[in-house]
């Protein structure tokens, strides 16, 4: 399984974009939302965007609900469409203050990871009140190279390690993707 955990890790680092959905509450009920947005991800797997509140869909981002991304393969690199490569996780969220509060001293090191892999466009997102950061702490997660090739990706019981514990899902464990 390491070749598979490396294969998984190299899968989402490799990422641009993230595809996220979330759950809108408001009075009356609650909506699905559907979005993607482009990415960074640290060593210990957590998953950063920057959003604007103008958008509808960064309302349930910031109301810290739950949240499920998904990595996908490009269409047009992947050889069969029903089995592009793909990673799904649950993830928690939270925001990431520009000053004071949680995560204020990361944000100019993410900014910085921001700038270096999308360019100057960065600048003007975070120059702007409206834009936030926000990020994406994995829980759990499925990676799926193919037909007969999904792995499920849990926390490890090891401290220090996370997202590690890999294990293959078949017919006969009973486990669902």
């Amino acid at each position: 399984m390491k070749k598979i955990y490396k294969e998984y890790v190299d899968f989402l680092n490799n990422a641009k974009c993230v595809y996220i959905s979330s759950i809108l509450e408001y009075k009356g009920g609650q909506a699905v939302q559907a979005s993607y947005s482009p990415c960074i991800v640290d060593e210990d797997k957590n998953i950063f965007i920057l959003v604007s509140t103008l958008a509808q869909r960064t309302a349930s981002l910031l109301q810290g609900n739950n949240v499920s991304v998904m990595f996908i393969e490009p269409e047009d690199q992947c050889k069969e469409i029903y089995v592009r490569t793909r990673l799904t996780f649950s993830c928690n969220t939270q925001t990431i203050d520009r000053e004071m509060g949680f995560g204020y001293l990361l944000w100019d090191e993410l900014v910085a990871q921001f700038t270096a892999k999308f360019g100057d466009i960065i600048s003007t997102l975070v120059s702007l009140e409206d834009f936030k950061m926000v990020r994406f702490t994995p829980l759990r997660g499925t990676f799926i190279k193919g037909f007969g090739k999904a792995y499920s990706i849990r926390p490890s019981t090891l401290p220090g390690q996370k997202l590690d514990n890999i294990s293959h899902i078949n017919f006969n464990t009973g486990e669902k993707m």
